[in-house]
């Protein structure tokens, strides 16, 4: 915003300033750097700012340096008129310098003129220093110009006026002088003066010079080319061209070459070769390379058709206004002993044929009585070039003779011109295919034999007369259980040595079962399983697979029966006979005595299973299942073991749980533990007991096992008292009152 404020406050002291208009000032381009133009400040007592005003020429500002406290205007910068006034080159240089003194506000107005010097050169408008002119060889003299553009020069002293022109180094007989033309272009003429022949002289050449007002000059290399103009004919070396050919000259032999000049050049001096339209009858004969002239047999010559043949050959230039001229060409045929004798083959219309290429399809149950190919011979020559004979051989594959052939043919003459031609032996596809017979005819001339040959191919057509064979005479295939579902067992290999449909074989399989996880590719005869097997739920498969051919009306098939085994691998965990196993076992049995047998059985084959007993040391088992005692036992230390036993086919195990109770003997004897010594004494007061009291508790103690008797204490008195009564679990009661005394008591 203050920016904004001071922007016009300018602008408002510029309109109420003081104008001050200065003379024109002029500057010669090119004037010393530091050169001083004028000085505004004229007293030394005031204070003065100068300052350019940025709004007009801005651009011519940079050429000069302003003191600001003095005012002298100086030259800053080269100045060339012809940059700085590039848009005013051929009027007066002029600009305005605006300067404005700040405190006593004046505005200063001062016209600067550029003058210009001779610092330049005449240039031509042209890319290069020469140029090109054409002509053409008839044009006119005096009617006739080429225009040239005037050159032109930077300085402003030199205008187009004032530059003069001047040519030089010009060829002997230059036919063309130097014009300025009157039109607005003011463009330069060389005018032509003299007619042009090109076939004499094709192009001239000179020099324009161009000088300015101080001496300053450029030149200009012009080359004029004299453009031809149809204005000559074609004109053959000779009038008639006569040559003789022989009837047997070959197609594309260069017979003749006829040959004509032209002095023009381009399209105006290149000749063209043809007939002329009314020897074009001939074209399919003879042929005529158009730009050599080059004359070539294009097809067969016939004596005996024609002996001569006359035409006319033409050349033409091609220029716009083509000019032409002829010859006569004159040929003569001579005549040659060239009749090769003809075979032609007719066919029985039953038979299948292709009579362009002499080929023929028979069955291979063809009668061999029946004929199937007419021969014609003939020759067109006479007297003993028109004799001919027939006779033929077999061939091989390879068009090799073959003697040892096995089918033999015949051949039947019925003239001196016509034979028939049967087989004596069946054909038999399966043994040879295609036959081909080589015929030969040839005349009887003893000087020059001419003989002609020709194949007839016969094609055995195949019949559906072979059964398929497989070539294995049955199949066993073994096949792992768990296996990838989809997987090739096997190609069932067959062949069937007839052709086409008679030879293409389809595979199914046959078998009474509802389901068979087996399917076969119907064209390869590719045997896949489709299912996952399980050895131990069925171990092998049996069907049968046929193939048959697509003959008609009669298809052909053979059987060949498919065993497949199941392979066992280790998939299963041997399984015991029960889930868990108890026995009872006396503490007195023997040690290494079986006592019991375990049994586990393997749905896998061939599996050998391992028994052992896991962490527990008083019994062994063996291979066969056998336990034994190994330690003894007793029953009053442990009556009963629990521990498993474990089989293993070396690769999966199972365990089973065992338990063994061990029956209790009667091997220990009570002990007394009241009372503990033997001879105890027992004293009682007989007043003071009661009669059925228990004057003592007997107690003793036997480890074997109360369940089975043999752990069960009874108590007994050896003597009978009277006063006394011991029961069976040892109390010993007072019956009545006893007589003082002694007693001893056997228990």
């Amino acid at each position: 915003m203050i920016k904004n404020l001071i922007f016009l406050l300018f602008s408002l002291s510029f309109i109420f300033c003081d104008l001050i208009e200065l003379s024109n000032i002029i500057i010669r381009e090119h004037t010393s750097i530091g050169h001083l133009l004028v000085k505004l400040n004229t007293s030394i007592n005031q204070r003065y700012s100068y300052r350019f005003v940025n709004n007009n020429y801005r651009e011519i500002q940079q050429y000069f340096s302003l003191n600001s406290t003095t005012g002298e205007l100086r030259i800053a910068m080269d100045i060339d008129r012809e940059l700085i006034c590039i848009h005013h080159r051929h009027n007066q240089c002029k600009f305005l310098l605006k300067i404005f003194e700040l405190y006593n506000e004046k505005l200063y107005y001062i016209p600067i003129i550029i003058d210009d010097i001779n610092d330049h050169q005449p240039i031509f408008p042209y890319k290069t220093s020469e140029i090109i002119l054409h002509i053409s060889e008839n044009s006119p003299p005096y009617q006739s110009k080429l225009f040239l553009q005037q050159a032109y020069d930077y300085d402003y002293i030199d205008n187009q006026n004032q530059l003069k022109y001047q040519l030089k180094n010009f060829d002997e007989n230059f036919p063309f002088i130097l014009e300025l033309n009157n039109d607005l272009s003011n463009r330069l003429v060389l005018l032509l003066i003299e007619t042009l022949d090109r076939e004499l002289i094709d192009s001239y050449n000179c020099t324009l010079y161009v000088t300015d007002t101080n001496g300053h000059y450029t030149q200009l290399y012009i080359k004029i080319i004299i453009d031809d103009v149809n204005d000559q004919t074609p004109i053959f070396e000779k009038d008639i061209y006569s040559i003789e050919l022989s009837e047997n000259t070959s197609i594309n032999t260069k017979i003749l070459q006829v040959h004509a000049y032209d002095d023009d050049i381009g399209l105006n001096g290149e000749i063209i070769y043809d007939f002329t339209d009314a020897s074009k009858q001939y074209n399919n004969i003879f042929s005529i390379n158009n730009k050599t002239g080059v004359i070539y047999l294009h097809s067969l010559l016939d004596y005996e058709q024609r002996t001569s043949y006359l035409f006319y050959i033409e050349a033409h230039d091609l220029g716009k206004e083509i000019r032409s001229s002829q010859t006569l060409i004159n040929i003569t045929i001579l005549d040659e002993n060239d009749c090769y004798p003809i075979i032609n083959f007719q066919f029985l219309p039953e038979i299948n044929s292709n009579i362009s290429n002499n080929i023929i399809d028979i069955s291979e149950n063809y009668s061999i009585d029946k004929f199937f190919v007419k021969i014609f011979i003939i020759d067109y020559d006479s007297f003993n070039n028109g004799n001919i004979s027939l006779w033929f051989e077999i061939l091989d594959n390879n068009n090799n003779n073959n003697n040892k052939n096995y089918q033999e043919f015949h051949l039947y003459q019925i003239n001196n011109l016509t034979y028939l031609l049967n087989c004596t032996k069946s054909f038999d596809y399966e043994y040879q295919q295609i036959y081909y017979l080589k015929f030969y005819v040839n005349d009887f001339n003893l000087n020059k034999l001419l003989q002609t040959n020709k194949i007839l191919t016969i094609n055995i057509l195949d019949e559906n007369d072979n059964q398929p064979k497989f070539l294995q005479q049955y199949y066993q295939l073994k096949i792992y259980e768990n296996n990838q579902p989809n997987i090739i067992l096997t190609k069932i290999e067959t062949f069937d040595p007839d052709n086409g449909e008679n030879g293409r074989l389809t595979y199914e399989i046959l078998t009474n079962e509802n389901f068979l996880p087996f399917s076969i590719d119907n064209n390869s005869g590719i045997l896949r399983c489709l299912d996952i097997f399980d050895r131990e739920k069925r171990s092998n498969y049996t069907f049968d697979i046929i193939v048959y051919d697509h003959g008609y009306p009669i298809s052909l098939s053979s059987k060949i029966s498919i065993e497949i085994f199941i392979e066992d691998i280790n998939d299963n965990k041997p399984i015991f006979e029960y889930d868990k196993y108890e026995f009872f076992l006396e503490e007195n049995f023997p040690l290494w005595k079986i006592f019991a047998s375990i049994h586990a059985y393997d749905y896998d084959l061939n599996t050998n299973l391992y028994y052992f007993i896991e962490n527990e040391n008083h019994f062994h088992i063996n291979q066969y299942g056998e336990l034994y005692l190994k330690n003894f036992i007793d029953y009053e230390l442990k009556n009963k073991y629990f521990f498993f036993i474990i089989v293993t086919d070396h690769f999966f195990q199972t365990s089973v749980p065992i338990s063994i109770e061990i029956l209790d003997i009667n091997d220990n004897k009570p002990q007394w533990k009241n009372p503990i010594k033997n001879f105890t004494n027992l004293f009682i007061n007989k007043d003071q007991i009661k009669i059925g009291t228990i004057i003592m508790k007997f107690e003793a103690i036997d480890y074997d096992n109360i369940t089975n008797g043999n752990g069960l204490v009874n108590y007994y008195l050896n003597e009978n008292y009277y006063f006394l009564n011991l029961l069976n679990n040892g109390d010993l009661i007072l019956n009545s009152t006893p007589i003082i005394g002694y007693y001893l008591l056997n228990i």
